[in-house]
């Protein structure tokens, strides 16, 4: 059984100790067990410890979760910027990087998409509605499994066993990339030009998306790629 490490987020816990603790929704636990894979949960840690287990997994999950620093693409924080954790920008960008250069299978899922963009030298719209293509819902009210547009695929990729040409997604981002990673190629776009999906040429599997499959099951195959890798 393959063995993927999925990077976590912080909370703040409840109770009397106030402390942060590191975790995963379940929504991707699920479906990365439901497609017959193992997982190892990654916190932040030295660089050096990381070294030492990444060699021992099989690929790699970047989940969704909030805003990016925009200081990391070389830009100041606009009015809509969310909140911010720098040691979780760190933490995944570091993942990113050591998967593009390692060949390590990695998937991307929405704000992972955006730390794949961000980590090859890309940056993002801060806030699509003020900023970027905003010709359709990007931040859909309506919680899952509702579908808020269609997205097209340009060109041949991994995406194209699983879905047809045209299809409907799900999406829960107020981000999105402009400009692209060096050698990432776009996968997938909306009707109003953002880029869904891209893959890192060259690389085994190092694949974003830009919408949240783990919330629909009809899209739990693009967890299952990860074992094809």
């Amino acid at each position: 059984m393959r063995r993927i490490g999925v990077a976590t987020q912080s909370r703040l816990s409840e109770g009397v100790m106030r402390a942060r603790f590191w975790g995963v929704l379940e929504p991707y636990l699920e479906t990365l067990a439901a497609q017959g894979l193992a997982y190892v949960l990654l916190p932040p840690q030295p660089p050096e410890a990381l070294e030492r287990i990444l060699p021992h997994l099989d690929g790699l999950l970047l989940p969704g979760g909030g805003d990016l620093d925009p200081l990391l693409y070389g830009e100041e924080p606009h009015p809509r910027l969310g909140e911010v954790s720098p040691e979780r920008d760190g933490h995944e960008l570091f993942l990113a990087r050591y998967a593009a250069s390692q060949g390590l299978p990695t998937l991307g899922v929405c704000r992972g998409l955006q730390v794949m963009n961000v980590a090859l030298g890309g940056s993002l719209y801060q806030d699509l509605e003020a900023q970027g293509p905003n010709r359709v819902q990007h931040f859909q009210k309506s919680p899952p499994p509702a579908l808020a547009h269609t997205v097209r695929q340009v060109g041949p990729s991994p995406l194209n066993t699983l879905f047809p040409e045209t299809f409907r997604v799900n999406s829960y981002h107020h981000q999105g990339i402009k400009a692209l990673g060096q050698g990432l190629k776009p996968l997938a776009a909306a009707p109003d030009g953002l880029v869904e999906a891209v893959a890192l040429e060259g690389h085994p599997f190092f694949l974003g998306v830009q919408w949240h499959p783990e919330l629909l099951r009809e899209h739990w195959g693009l967890f299952g790629l990860l074992k094809q890798a």
